[in-house]
């Protein structure tokens, strides 16, 4: 089992316990309008699916839990395709989207040749694109996507960022 300690946090493998707090914080509607591959309203049911298919965690592929030890589980980090995060909205703004990702970023590019990272988000979610920012991603392309919580495509912004961009970002910090 994978642990990734941060400051505040830590990074773990779910497991089906951490179904009914998933499905909470990521059936918040202001949550699940930004995740375009996220039906909406989402259920316990998918959750249970969703944590079982998680692919087995390594540097190169992994679905983390974030926890907020003493409160539990906040939110999700994973790198898939893409690098993904939510944020349960009770604990919006506190900078634990852009920590976790540190985390897993950094533990990603020490376990693996991968010579880079794309993220993505909708074109008006903010705070995503800006965590992205923070983490040093720049913006490769524009395209649509379908919402399944919206039912219609949206733009998303493409970012991209590759190892020696963040391996001279963190050296930086």
């Amino acid at each position: 089992m994978v642990e990734l300690r941060t400051e505040r946090l830590l990074l773990r493998d779910a497991t089906l316990e951490d179904a009914p707090r998933y499905c909470l914080g990521i059936s918040d509607y202001q949550v699940a309008r930004f995740l375009t591959p996220l039906p909406y309203p989402y259920t316990l049911g998918m959750a249970i699916d969703w944590l079982r298919q998680a692919p087995p965690t390594s540097a190169e592929r992994c679905m983390l839990v974030i926890e907020l030890p003493g409160q539990g589980l906040i939110g999700s980090v994973a790198l898939l395709d893409e690098l993904g995060f939510w944020i349960a909205r009770p604990h919006w703004n506190r900078g634990y989207a852009t920590e976790a990702a540190t985390a897993l970023l950094s533990w990603h590019f020490q376990g693996t040749s991968r010579p880079s990272v794309v993220s993505s988000a909708q074109h008006n979610n903010a705070a995503s694109l800006a965590v992205q920012r923070r983490l040093g991603f720049v913006e490769a392309r524009r395209e649509l996507r379908f919402s399944q919580a919206l039912q219609h495509n949206v733009q998303h912004v493409v970012t991209e960022l590759n190892r020696a961009d963040w391996l001279n970002h963190k050296g930086a910090a």
